[in-house]
């Protein structure tokens, strides 16, 4: 019994160990991501307050694109998310933000159909073939880059550039921990089958419904 105890210990120390590093390099990845030039950036959703208002990190994502574009390096913001329930429409919430701070409306294109990382890739995509460009800015914390990054070019972008928020919070060591499994997932559907179909899946509203249901 002793020797198996220590064999699970060493198991849980070594998993926890290639976790750590694993998500220390998909951050990595994020944040040296190429700053360049791109045709479009892509601001990906999150969390609304009640009143519909973007809660802080979307706030911050929103901030990075209005630089982005007031400085030249992206023509047009495609703001990509989706409705979380009535009034919560997370697309419109950052249109309504761009649009306070004097980003012209024919310059942003609204996506509500956003629900996931996949579904945002594939949605872009559509609307960057449609038009013919081909340079992307993807616009997000910078632990969920790599993932972003992998999703679109994946689904056919061949110039992925990546901007984010330079600030750090508690959470981002939930959700460095989070993204490498997310990440895994990605890399094997998409090696497997590149038309895979996005799959909405939040881990976190998951482990509170379970509570909730008791």
């Amino acid at each position: 019994m002793r020797l198996i105890f220590r064999y699970l210990k060493f198991a849980v120390f070594t998993v926890a160990i290639v976790w750590i590093v694993a998500a220390a390099i998909i951050c990595l990845r994020g944040v040296t991501m190429r700053y360049d030039t791109a045709d479009i950036a892509v601001v990906f959703g999150n969390a609304l307050y009640g009143d519909g208002t973007p809660k802080p990190i979307l706030a911050s994502r929103l901030d990075v694109a209005v630089n982005c574009y007031q400085t030249g390096y992206c023509a047009k913001l495609f703001v990509s998310g989706s409705i979380d329930g009535p009034g919560l429409d997370e697309a419109a919430a950052m249109q309504t933000y761009l649009l306070a701070r004097g980003i012209p409306a024919d310059r942003i294109i609204v996506d509500n159909k956003g629900d996931n990382t996949l579904a945002t890739a594939r949605n872009a995509i559509d609307y960057m073939r449609e038009h013919q460009i081909s340079r992307v800015m993807l616009v997000s914390q910078y632990y969920h880059l790599a993932r972003a990054q992998l999703a679109f070019e994946r689904v056919g972008a061949s110039e992925v550039y990546g901007a984010f928020p330079h600030a750090f919070q508690i959470r981002d060591l939930y959700s460095s921990w989070r993204e490498v499994p997310a990440f895994a997932i990605y890399s094997v559907r998409l090696a497997l089958n590149p038309d895979s179909k996005p799959i909405s899946f939040r881990p976190m509203q998951f482990i509170l419904s379970i509570f909730a249901a008791q």
